[in-house]
């Protein structure tokens, strides 16, 4: 999974692996190992009918509500998108680059071909 953000939104990408195991109810997660300290960053499916984030202890938590999640991976859509108070957040799914090194290649990312 892939963190990013940009002024006020925050943007996860998940490759096909990541988001077959959030729609069956798993959480996802990866670890920034700082000197001296950690960042965490979870996407966690939620029986909520919203999606949520926050941020305490260095740790970051996405929520996306599970029937979401579920439709999603079915889908050919390829983000879901919300707000969470003042914060934008996009979850998408994780095209295949079309220049990158090969030691950066995720042969689980979703094809470029792909029609949405």
């Amino acid at each position: 999974m892939k963190l990013r953000f940009r002024k006020n939104s925050l943007r996860l990408r998940l490759n096909q692996r990541e988001v077959a195991a959030l729609s069956a109810g798993e959480a996802i997660e990866e670890r920034v190992d700082f000197p001296g300290s950690t960042l965490l960053y979870r996407l966690v499916p939620s029986a909520s009918p919203e999606g949520a984030a926050r941020f305490s202890e260095g740790t970051i938590t996405v929520s996306l509500p599970e029937t979401m999640a579920r439709s999603w991976e079915r889908s050919g859509d390829i983000g879901v998108y919300y707000r969470a108070g003042s914060l934008d957040v996009a979850i998408e799914k994780d095209l295949e680059c079309t220049e990158v090194r090969e030691e950066e290649r995720d042969p689980f990312a979703y094809p470029r071909k792909v029609v949405c």
